[in-house]
């Protein structure tokens, strides 16, 4: 008995690749035939960082995998982690695929809207039990959605040992936790899966990778491959053993055409979710008067974030926005283009100690020019820049110094927060964002120690700059005049 597996993971809503996936998966199920088939996703193949993506509220791609027939998916972080509790649930309830999850329940032990502990299908006469498994991001899950993370031991272990007992043939797993996280999982439970298809980590396996009895696989990310493992099952004493077996991946890249005839439909699902996010994006806000260059942005949102939360200072990095924006109409399109981070607006507390030490930090290069990556910023490798401020100034004097040498500091200007002396001991309220309370995503060591962080889950800083060019022009034009606070922290200018 042969069974052909066609897998994908973190796809994250690069359609045009996916195009092609689409066309290659439909392919070769045709050859090997439906009834000897699986096709399944580990996850991240909704991107809300992907204008289409978002706008439909992942409901493109949950077509576009329909569309497909496929059988099985795992929700990955984007999925998990970037929709709100209320839109998870009605796609997983709305999706004509099941959403595999074994790891992740209700307070009460039950699963959460559509999710499903586990799936069984039948091919080639064989009985497959199919597990989800999703990194636990420590306590994301409880914090995002009031869900529980579960033991992936002893959930797994349960639910094999369930599926064991119904008479299932092979067990196959969905993992979002990245290879080395697979590797241990198999390491340290021998025998308990057979097959793990990953994702989570972009890593593209071209050969099978072996832990003891336990096959694990992966395909890469964004499109590039698709997976493709094929088993050879040998029946002996009544059990099903996987015998030989094969891997490889196809590279979508040697595909010529994306508009092959399989896949019109999925072009025609494509096309007609972009239409209706075109008419959004098309949307004009404003009309710049002069350009808004990306330090004037990063400024204003320093203002936008303290007027939001009545804060005494506002702060912002470079990675606010990748770049500023033009002389001319400002769309929705533009915004989105230019904030594509996963930034949430954030109010908490800083010391006064540590606003002084933040405005040493931002004349020192090896902070300034370091580059940010993971934990959501899109583009990755943005520079973070010179921290900006509003409601803060400083006295002129020398250059405020390098915090590799001390010596320079004994000229550190006077620091005022709204005209009254920077007060060391004291806590004050920052209006800024959750990538600024610590230096893991915001770079700069004085973060560390920040208190009280209070932020709105799944709004982000594309949101609050497109509500602001929306205000009006009265209300823009009027935060645009007002001259900068204390940009270069030099002082405030008339």
């Amino acid at each position: 008995m042969k069974i052909t597996i066609l897998h994908t993971n973190d796809v994250h809503a690069e359609y045009e690749s996916w195009l092609k996936c689409a066309g290659l998966i439909k392919r070769r199920r045709a050859e090997v035939g439906p009834e000897n088939c699986l096709v399944v996703d580990a996850g991240d193949h909704f991107d809300m960082g992907v204008n289409e993506c978002r706008l439909s509220g992942g409901r493109l791609n949950l077509d576009l995998l329909a569309e497909i027939g496929l059988d099985a998916f795992t929700p990955g972080n984007n999925e998990f982690y970037r929709l709100s509790r209320n839109t998870l649930a009605q796609l997983t309830m709305e999706s004509k695929f099941p959403w595999v999850l074994s790891t992740v329940s209700q307070a009460d032990g039950t699963a959460f809207a559509g999710l499903r502990n586990h799936v069984v299908l039948e091919r080639g006469g064989v009985t497959i039990g199919i597990l989800g498994m999703l990194d636990p991001m420590e306590n994301a899950v409880e914090q995002l959605h009031g869900l529980k993370s579960l033991d992936l031991r002893e959930s797994l272990t349960k639910e094999v040992r369930d599926l064991k007992s119904r008479g299932v043939h092979l067990i196959l797993l969905l993992s979002h936790c990245g290879l080395r996280d697979d590797i241990k999982f198999a390491t340290e439970n021998p025998g308990l899966i057979d097959v793990i298809i990953g994702g989570h980590s972009h890593s593209e396996l071209h050969e099978i990778r072996r832990v003891g009895d336990t096959i694990i696989v992966q395909a890469g990310m964004l499109g590039k491959f698709v997976g493709e493992l094929e088993l050879d099952l040998e029946t002996e004493q009544g059990q099903i053993n996987i015998g030989a077996s094969h891997y490889g991946l196809h590279e979508t890249a040697n595909i010529v055409s994306a508009a092959a005839p399989d896949d019109q439909a999925q072009s025609a699902i494509l096309e007609k979710h972009r239409a209706a996010a075109e008419s959004i994006l098309d949307e004009e806000l404003y009309t710049l008067k002069e350009d808004l260059p990306h330090d004037s942005l990063i400024q204003l949102l320093a203002k936008l974030l303290r007027r939001k939360f009545g804060a005494e200072i506002g702060m912002m990095f470079g990675p606010g926005v990748s770049r500023g924006l033009s002389k001319g109409p400002v769309r929705v399109r533009d915004i989105y283009e230019i904030c594509r981070s996963f930034i949430t607006p954030a109010v908490f507390e800083i010391s006064g100690r540590q606003i002084e030490g933040l405005v040493r930090e931002r004349d020192n290069p090896a902070i300034t020019e370091a580059q940010g990556f993971g934990i959501g910023f899109r583009p990755q490798g943005q520079v973070f820049g010179r921290l900006v401020f509003a409601g803060l100034t400083c006295g002129d004097g020398e250059a405020l110094g390098n915090s590799d040498n001390p010596e320079k500091l004994t000229n550190f200007p006077a620091i005022r927060i709204n005209g009254a002396t920077l007060d060391p001991e004291r806590w004050y309220t920052v209006g800024s964002a959750t990538h600024l309370y610590s230096s893991e995503a915001g770079g700069y060591p004085s973060m560390d120690g920040s208190r009280n962080l209070k932020l709105e889950r799944f709004r982000y800083i594309r949101d609050e700059l497109v509500d602001f060019f929306r205000s009006g022009p009265d209300k823009v034009d009027g935060l645009l005049k007002v001259a900068d606070e204390n940009g270069d922290g030099r002082g405030s200018q008339p």
